[in-house]
């Protein structure tokens, strides 16, 4: 299971203000299991995501996860539901796609993963991650 994207880039980007940094900062985005590609979006806001996606991970209350984006009418261009089989990563706009079954384990460090590729990305382009997406 992979969180995976390319084409980070900041051409949108004219302020500074949080909601700035975490809707102009965006890449092609995909979710990927294996060989399969469950969800696939360019221009997709990483840097949100990233934040979402660790507040999601450190609340001790957590649920299932639909992703809540400024850039997105819709909840959920990303998710990550629990069935009874396992967690499985999928997307409002691919319907009928989903990964396959995942444990907790898995599901946790393929998040951290992307979150800390979204870091050190934004260290590279002189942004401070703690600023933007937390710690």
């Amino acid at each position: 299971m992979n969180l995976t994207y390319d084409y980070l880039h900041t051409e949108e980007l004219r302020g500074t203000t949080h909601a700035d940094y975490l809707v102009s900062i965006d890449a092609n985005f995909r979710i990927q299991d294996g060989e399969s590609l469950v969800y696939e979006e360019p221009s997709f806001p990483v840097v949100e995501l990233a934040r979402s996606l660790l507040s999601w991970l450190n609340d001790p209350d957590r649920d299932g996860f639909e992703f809540n984006s400024m850039s997105f009418e819709e909840v959920g261009s990303v998710t990550v539901l629990r069935t009874p089989s396992g967690w499985k990563f999928g997307s409002v706009f691919a319907a009928g796609s989903s990964s396959a079954p995942a444990d907790w384990p898995e599901v946790e460090q393929c998040c951290r993963d992307f979150i800390s590729r979204i870091a050190r990305d934004l260290v590279a382009l002189g942004i401070d991650p703690g600023e933007v997406i937390g710690s």
